[in-house]
């Protein structure tokens, strides 16, 4: 394992760099181009990002804030071009395939092998690099079919709420629930604009039944009438949740042993991890005979 500083034109800057003109691989931000590799990402004021056109449609992005770029079709970005390729972790979701001075870096910051059921299959590239937010490298997420079957326990009596961290999880809870579940209205918004074949959910109602399906950042909105029924928030395993709410972790982002599986698919050259469980996926990869560098990111003092 070795610690860098850039490899492949990818750096630290006070967020994640790469060599193509302004653009930032971790999170969109004010003023500069990013990628939106989930719809529900949040995209701040004056931000541009690239994304696919289905991504773009359900976060509600108009022309001018992102740049439409379906799957397959590389874009042109000063020197070299940019790439999304299908992340199998959320409709319209991508990874980015960069190519720049001769050299192509794969970057993954939600995918999964197992693709949800609105999701295009993870598609993976020849590359030199294989960039990867380990940031949950020692977390232990629910898989899919798990999340599943606690999704079909939650739908018998009584009634129940699920608390969504990403509403757009929403969408493939639905489909496996054959719409048969209770959406909040901004939901309800979601679904209308994924032109997905859904039958139609239902709304609250006033006399709680079923599973009631619900954004975590509107959670003090709950409907009184649900407020008493028992709840579960489903979020990152890194999300505090309130006492007396269970958890059921879930996230688009590689945990655990699906990183290092990835990373075996893939079959790149060299992996490039960052985040803050990047030296320990390293020090795993390393024990698989898998070369392994950790992007340095210094340490910041807080401003007061």
């Amino acid at each position: 394992m070795a610690i860098v500083d850039e490899l492949a034109g990818v750096r630290w800057r006070r967020g994640l760099a790469c060599r193509l003109p302004r653009l930032w691989l971790d999170q969109p931000r004010a003023g500069a181009l990013g990628i939106l590799v989930d719809a529900d990402m949040p995209v701040p004021p004056r931000a541009r990002v690239l994304a696919t056109p289905m991504a773009a449609n359900l976060a509600g992005l108009t022309a001018g804030r992102a740049l439409q770029v379906p799957y397959g079709q590389p874009f042109q970005l000063g020197a070299g071009a940019v790439e999304l390729l299908p992340s199998g972790a959320s409709l319209g979701g991508a990874i980015a395939r960069l190519h720049t001075k001769g050299q192509t870096v794969l970057a993954v910051r939600s995918a999964s092998l197992d693709p949800l059921p609105s999701c295009a299959q993870l598609e993976l590239r020849d590359a030199d690099v294989l960039l990867l937010d380990a940031g949950l490298a020692e977390a232990h997420t629910l898989s899919a079919g798990e999340l599943r079957a606690h999704l079909h326990a939650a739908m018998k009596p009584p009634a129940h709420v699920w608390l969504l961290q990403e509403p757009l999880l929403a969408l493939n809870l639905l489909l496996w629930a054959d719409g048969a579940l209770r959406l909040a209205p901004s939901l309800l918004r979601l679904v209308q604009r994924s032109g997905l074949p859904i039958l139609a959910p239902q709304s609250p109602g006033k006399q709680p039944s079923g599973l009631l399906l619900w954004p975590l950042r509107q959670a003090a909105r709950l409907p009184l009438a649900w407020r008493d029924v028992p709840r579960s928030v489903v979020a990152e395993p890194d999300q505090p949740i309130a006492d007396g709410l269970a958890h059921l972790p879930f996230s688009r982002r590689l945990t655990g042993d699906t990183l290092q599986a990835l990373a075996q698919q893939a079959a790149c050259p060299t992996v490039l991890a960052w985040g803050a469980g990047a030296e320990f996926l390293a020090h795993r990869l390393a024990a698989n005979g898998q070369q392994c560098h950790v992007l340095r990111i210094p340490f910041q003092l807080p401003l007061v």
